[in-house]
């Protein structure tokens, strides 16, 4: 159980340290090449269910 919890942390650390310059910084950066496959993002539906785009969307403040 500690093993666990250990290797989870690490994998956290990782994931964050190296994942921190892929943060956008423009609200445009999230259209560009989602990995969800969609082609057109605001005309397709299929796009509507794209997690990658609503959690980069949402990740902006106004």
């Amino acid at each position: 159980m500690v093993k666990d919890l250990i290797f989870c942390l690490q994998e956290a650390i990782l994931h964050f340290v190296f994942n921190k310059s892929s943060i956008h910084k423009d609200v445009s950066e999230c259209y560009i090449n989602p990995p969800c496959g969609c082609t057109s993002p605001g005309q397709n539906l299929q796009c509507e269910d794209c997690v990658y785009l609503e959690a980069c969307l949402s990740s902006f403040k106004r």
